[in-house]
């Protein structure tokens, strides 16, 4: 028996779906912070910032506090840019999900629900100028939620939908440090398609890209 329901979106779980969205976001800081200090570029900098230091100062400890400095300060500028993200997402379809997603026979949002509680979400929208190809959104699970198998069953109702209205392609992006979605999309039969660098600072000193992939309708 499944632990959880899929039901479209009412208002009442606009604040949940909001935390929902801005917990699974920010929940990526961790694992992108440990991307960074693998990255060659990024140990050298810190290697000669310390060097630095060290020839500066003479000394081992004043030189590894203040290397214990920069990365906080590196972490907190990465925090920044998430907490960012999430603002920027929650001014624009995220405002007024009602009418992003529920106002037009073409796009939809759903929430999955378990004992009261919203512990998952998926949006999906038509694509700006196209009839074929409608864009899969806002896809979250609660933490403690997941390997229950709600995230599959999210994208299916999507997939679902957009085949019952006529559509041909199923597009989606997500970042390249989120395997276990990459894992989930591929084993559902999405193709990543595109690879794009961010195109901000931290993006391509980090080479940190957007990930595309597309599920291809069956007639």
């Amino acid at each position: 028996m499944a632990e959880f329901t899929i039901r479209v979106y009412k208002n009442r779980d606009y604040n949940a779906v909001r935390i929902l969205f801005a917990e699974g976001m920010l929940e990526h800081i961790p694992a992108t912070c440990a991307y960074l200090l693998k990255l060659p570029r990024a140990q050298f900098v810190l290697f000669i910032s310390f060097i630095t230091l060290l020839l500066v100062s003479r000394s081992y400890l004043l030189s590894l506090v203040s290397l214990a400095v920069v990365f906080t300060a590196g972490r907190r500028l990465l925090t920044k840019e998430y907490h960012q993200y999430v603002d920027k997402c929650e001014r624009e379809d995220l405002l007024d999900i009602e009418e992003s997603y529920m106002a037009s026979n073409n796009s939809c949002f759903w929430v999955a629900e378990s004992n009261g509680r919203v512990i998952g979400m998926v949006g999906i929208q038509s694509a700006p100028g196209s009839s074929e190809v409608m864009l899969l959104r806002r896809l979250s699970v609660a933490k403690d939620q997941r390997h229950k198998g709600m995230a599959k069953a999210l994208c299916t109702k999507v997939i679902d939908f957009a085949r019952q209205r006529g559509y041909k392609t199923v597009t989606l992006e997500t970042s390249m440090i989120q395997h276990a979605a990459h894992k989930l999309y591929e084993t559902m039969g999405f193709q990543k398609t595109d690879d794009k660098v961010i195109p901000s600072l931290l993006g391509r000193f980090a080479n940190f890209s957007i990930l595309t992939y597309e599920y291809k309708i069956k007639e």
